[in-house]
Order: structure tokens, then C-alpha cells, then sequence
């Protein structure tokens, strides 16, 4: 090894490694703990070593040095101990270490001449002390100073080497083995020193891994809680999130304190979801959420709590004009055009709106009460902001009373079919007829289909419904004419379970009736809720020999491309395009287009809500030829098989 390199580690182990601010902090601490005690050991031992040389020695010696060295050393015991050291500043700590360097080599020196004075007094049994002095009292002292070694350090060289020389030139053979041993020991002292040093250095750095790792477990756990409460796709806040802060609001609002909750859904999301792909539906949803954020502002939660449905908390008070004012901007705000890629589709979006504490008092209640406000837009003014009031109440309360009503009703002995024929105008005869359901509640007297179907589908009880309904049609079509062709409506979600469209196949295979008898009718909502679904259940009824119409078409989203992909048998025009037939001209434009293009594809089309005379002469100008409506029979109990002479006369 180099005499530079030598003297380059000689040099490190008295320096004071500044580069390690947790190491500095870590000694301090440590020395602050035991440098009172190495005092306190110096303070016994001279003591001691003063008491057996009292009379032998000068008294300035045995007295007076002791008395000055006990001042001091109890002095600054009481000083560390009391010091309470703010280790956080570590150019404060650099200071304390640099002040303990300076004292350990100004006490070892003031020692060991005091020490070596002491020993030209007396007889040897009081030299030996001497030398026990130097040995046990620097052995403490490295003890002490041992976790920071450029202390330690200066201890053993300037002691032990004092004396190792000292002894070692006496002449005196016990002496000199003295000196032998003391350096050998000396040694062996120094490879303590480092060896403890390295493992205290080794535990320092352990505990600054294990905080960094505990930090960085804590920095990660802090994340994924945010990351928990976040929604992944737009950066707003997440459903779990929006009920959170909504039990929370709750919880903390006072007496007089106002909020209220918005639910926003996006009508048509799905049809452009369908039609363009998940990528563009999932950029519609992130500009959708920008759109509210830039008029919400960053304060109110806003959530996406799935699909295309987001979710509002707005925590300053509003009145009811303000909240509609709120709910016309927000969907005025959705209604204008999106591009998407390049792609540039429209949708509109409907809201309800529910408050606290005027509606509800409690999470569930409020989220109920905006939930249904929303479904309420939905059905009866989409676009539109609806705020829940009290005639929501009723209509929740009555729809409760369905259910329960649906539940404890024996279904089997209360459901009926009554029949509605659909004729032909241009032959004078029965089409076919359509099933339609009946409810006579025992409790409740005749409830509207309209009314207990989107209850007994919201409660998952419409399966139950439609299979007691079609066992029996089957039951009542075993008694007609084989050439009778019958329509029977299946909710939506009937039509996206395979295990009720199979059951229906079954049942008409165990009656033995033909399935070319039989269409089953279905609305957009179907391919609205899961497209792929309800297009395995159409082809597997076409495939066991039923055919399938689509039901109120023209009020969808994407109605030419369920015609196009689904390859329906007939499509039922909705009466609301024939109602205004008399009087607007694009209604009948309408009406004319749907007509010639199912004459282009082969179908049948079905001119629903035939009222009066001047509707019938209308649909017949523009070459309707399937037609259905009071005009022609009211839905009845039998169903009438034969042609209506005065109905069909022109």
C-alpha cells in the first residue's frame, strides 16, 4: 500500500463523514446518551487513583486536580444530560462532533499527564494502579466514545501510545510486558472500534432502507387509496368515492344546512358505443366529463359511477329554480355535438335532481330519490333536468306497492292475455293477433301493463311474468285454427337470457305447436342493455322457426342497424308517427320511407294505433297494408279471427 493511501485512511478514520447526515444525527444521539457516563467513569476512577496516592503525593495532585477535574466532569455530565438536543439541524450536530473530537484529545492529554505524574509517587504496589488506572479507565472511555470512532480514536493513540511508550522505555522487564500487552491490546481495541463501527454504520443504513421502504409503502398505499376513489378512464371521481362524500356530507350537515344530488345519464351513449367501438365511446365519455367539470367547477364532486352515468354533489345551497337553471346548462352542455376522432356524433343527456333534506335525510334515500328523478326524465322528457318532488313520492310509493302487490299475488290465477288483431287492408283479413298482458289484482283491481311491467323488470320478476303469460298462449292457442298467427311481446330482459328464450323453444316443442305461428316482439331497449346478447337470442328463435319483430321502431337511437344486423321479420311502427299523420307532412314522409323500405327487404310492417278513419286512409295512401288499432278492435279476452267488414270499408 502507497505511504499516500496510508495516511489518506489514516485521515478518514479521525474525519467527520459530513456526506452522512442520518450517520451524524445517529452518533449525536447515541454520545448524548453516554458521554455523562464516561464523566462519571472518569471522575470514579481518578478519584480512586487520587485516594490511594493521598499523602504519597503533592496535594495539588491528590486535592486540588481532583477537586477542578470533578467540577468540571459533574458539570458537564449535568450539561448532556440536560442539553435535549435538536438533532434535526445537522450543522448543530457537525458542531457537537467537531467539540467532542476537540475534548477527547484535551481530556486524554490532561489524563494521561496527570497519570503519568502520579506514577513517580509511591511504591509499586500504587505505580500498579497506576497502570490499572490507565488500562480500565480507557477501555470505559472507547466504550463510550466507541460509535464515533475519530473520538475513540484519539483516546486510544493518545493514552495507550503515551503509555505503551512510556512503559516500554522504563528499563523495567514487568514494565516493558506491560507495555507489550498494552499494545497488543491497543490493537485489538482499534479492531473493535472499527468492527463496531461498521456494524453501527450497517444498522444506520438499515433503518434509512427500512424508512425509505416504509415511506415508499406508505407513499404507494396513499396512491392506490387515491387511485381507489379515482375513475380510471376520465380522472373524475369514482362511484366508491361519491358515496363516501355523500355519507359524509350527510353526516356532517347541520339543521339548517342545504344540498342536493344530481344523477346524469347519457341518452344514445350505447348505439355510438355499438356502432363506432369502445375507443370512441370511451373518448365521448372523457369529453363528457370535461364538459361538466369546466361548468361544475373544480370544487364540486362530480363522479362517473359507470357506464355513462356520472354522478354530483352540490354542497352550496340552491333553490329549485336554480338547480333546473343548473340542470338546463348541463345538458345543453352535452346535447351540442362531440369529435371524436374525427368522428362527430350527438347525444343528449337526462338529470334528476334530489335535495336534502326537503326529499331525504340519508345516503340511500337522497341516491334513490335522484335516481328516480332521472329515470323519470328519461321516460317522460329526456334531455331534460327533472327535480325529484312530491308526486315522485307517489309514484315511488305506488310503484312499491306493485311490487309487494307482484310478489304476494298468485300470478297463475290473476294474469290473463287479451288479443288485438292486426289486419290486412288489402285482403280484408285477420293478419295475425297480438298477445297482450293483463294484471286483476285481488289488491290492487286492473293494473296497467304500462305500469306493473318496468316494475317487475326493475325487481327481476318480468322472467316469472312472461313465462306464466306464455304458458298461457300456448294453452289458448292448442284451441285455434292451425293457420292463426300470434305476436308475444318479450321484455328486455327476457330477450338477452338464453335460458328464457331456450324455455320458450321448449315449451313450444313440448305443446306441439308450430313455431312459424309464433313472433316474438322486441323494443330497442333490449339491444340497448346488451347487444350481443339479444342478437344470440334473435337468431337462435329465427333458427327454431319463430319469427321476430322489432316493436316501436322509429323512437330508437340506431334502428337501421338493428334492421341491417338482426334481420327481423317484421318492424312495428310506432303510433306516435301516426297520430299527427293528418296534418304533417314529415311524419308521412316518415311513414312513406319505413313503408317502401320494408317492401325493399321482404318484411312485414306494422302500422301500430290506427284510431280514426282519416289516420287509416292516410296509412293506405302512403301503401300501408298491415294495420292495428282500436279503430279496428279493441284488445279482448276472445280474440276475433274474422275480417271487420265496417272497419275495412273504405
Amino acid at each position: 500500500m502507497a505511504v499516500g493511501e496510508f495516511g489518506q485512511r489514516v485521515a478518514d478514520i479521525f474525519r467527520i463523514h459530513t456526506e452522512k447526515p442520518e450517520l451524524i444525527r445517529a452518533q449525536v444521539r447515541a454520545l448524548s446518551r453516554q458521554i455523562p457516563v464516561l464523566y462519571m467513569l472518569l471522575l470514579a476512577n481518578a478519584v480512586a487513583l487520587a485516594y490511594t496516592h493521598y499523602g504519597v503525593a503533592p496535594d495539588w495532585l491528590t486535592i486540588y486536580a481532583i477537586g477542578i477535574l470533578a467540577v468540571v466532569c459533574i458539570m458537564r455530565a449535568i450539561s448532556w444530560s440536560r442539553a435535549g438536543l435538536d438533532v434535526s439541524d445537522i450543522a448543530v450536530c457537525i458542531g457537537h462532533l467537531r467539540k467532542i473530537r476537540v475534548l477527547a484529545a484535551a481530556v486524554a492529554v490532561l489524563f494521561t499527564a496527570w497519570a503519568i505524574t502520579m506514577f513517580g509517587y509511591g511504591d509499586p504496589y500504587q505505580k500498579g494502579h497506576v497502570a490499572y488506572f490507565i488500562s480500565i479507565t480507557v477501555v470505559g472511555c472507547i466504550f463510550c466514545l466507541v460509535n464515533f470512532p475519530p473520538a475513540a480514536m484519539l483516546v486510544v493513540v493518545i493514552v495507550l501510545g503515551t503509555f505503551v511508550m512510556f512503559f516500554g522505555l522504563s528499563g523495567n522487564e514487568v514494565y516493558v510486558a506491560i507495555a507489550v500487552n498494552m499494545a497488543l491490546v491497543s490493537v485489538m481495541i482499534i479492531q473493535i472500534i472499527r468492527s463496531f463501527y461498521s456494524n453501527f454504520v450497517g444498522l444506520i443504513d438499515t433503518q434509512l432502507d427500512l424508512e425509505d421502504q416504509h415511506q415508499t409503502t406508505i407513499e404507494l398505499s396513499r396512491q392506490n387509496e387515491a387511485l381507489a376513489l379515482i375513475d380510471a378512464l376520465t380522472g373524475l371521481s369514482n362511484r366508491r368515492a361519491f358515496f363516501a362524500m355523500l355519507e359524509q356530507t350527510v353526516a356532517q350537515a347541520g339543521p339548517n344546512d342545504q344540498f342536493a344530488v344530481a344523477m346524469i345519464d347519457l341518452d344514445g351513449f350505447k348505439p355510438v358505443n355499438d356502432v363506432h367501438g369502445h375507443p370512441i365511446g370511451d373518448e365521448l365519455l372523457i369529453q363528457a366529463g370535461m364538459r361538466l367539470r369546466r361548468i361544475l367547477g373544480d370544487e364540486t364532486l362530480l363522479a362517473r359511477l359507470g357506464g355513462d352515468e356520472f354522478g354530483v354533489i352540490l354542497t352550496k345551497g340552491r333553490d329549485a329554480i336554480e338547480l333546473i337553471e343548473l340542470g338546463c346548462e348541463l345538458c345543453k352542455a352535452l346535447n351540442r355535438p362531440f369529435v371524436l376522432s374525427n368522428i362527430t356524433v350527438q347525444v343528449s343527456a337526462s338529470l334528476g335532481f334530489a335535495t336534502y333534506p326537503s326529499v331525504a335525510r340519508n345516503s340511500n334515500g337522497l341516491f334513490e330519490r335522484a335516481d328516480f328523478a332521472l329515470y323519470h326524465a328519461k321516460k317522460n322528457c329526456p334531455g331534460e333536468p327533472v327535480l325529484f318532488a312530491a308526486h315522485h313520492e307517489t309514484l315511488i310509493r305506488h310503484d312499491s306497492q306493485i311490487e309487494q302487490a307482484l310478489r304476494k299475488a298468485d300470478l297463475s290465477r290473476e294474469l290473463s292475455l287479451h288479443y288485438q288483431p292486426v289486419f290486412n287492408i288489402k285482403t280484408g283479413r285477420v293478419n295475425s293477433i297480438e298477445a297482450l298482458a293483463r294484471w286483476d289484482s285481488e289488491t290492487m283491481g286492473r293494473v296497467s301493463p304500462a305500469t306493473f311491467f318496468p316494475v317487475a323488470e326493475k325487481t327481476g320478476q318480468v322472467s316469472f311474468l312472461t313465462r306464466v303469460l306464455f304458458e298461457k298462449l300456448l294453452e289458448d292457442m292448442a284451441g285455434w285454427p292451425g293457420s292463426v298467427q300470434v305476436s308475444f311481446n318479450l321484455s328486455a330482459r327476457d330477450i338477452v337470457l338464453s335460458d328464457t328464450v331456450e324455455w320458450l323453444i321448449e315449451q313450444i316443442t313440448h305443446k306441439n305447436i308450430d313455431p312459424a305461428r309464433l313472433t316474438f316482439e322486441v323494443t330497442e331497449t333490449a339491444f340497448l342493455r346488451d347487444f350481443a346478447a339479444a342478437r344470440t337470442s334473435i337468431r337462435y328463435l329465427r333458427q327454431h322457426g319463430a319469427r321476430v319483430a322489432l316493436d316501436d321502431f322509429g323512437i330508437g337511437y340506431s334502428s337501421l342497424r338493428y334492421v341491417h344486423e338482426l334481420e327481423f321479420d317484421a318492424l312495428k311502427v310506432d303510433r306516435s308517427f301516426i297520430t299527427p299523420l293528418a296534418n304533417n307532412e314529415r311524419s308521412r314522409r316518415i311513414v312513406k320511407t319505413v313503408v317502401d323500405m320494408c317492401a325493399n327487404l321482404d318484411i312485414d310492417c306494422v302500422l301500430e294505433g290506427i284510431e280514426t278513419e282519416s289516420q287509416r286512409d292516410a296509412v293506405m295512401a302512403l301503401g300501408g297494408r298491415l294495420m292495428q288499432g282500436y279503430f279496428f278492435a279493441r284488445p279482448d279476452r276472445e280474440p276475433r279471427l274474422v275480417a271487420l267488414s265496417d272497419a275495412l270499408r273504405a
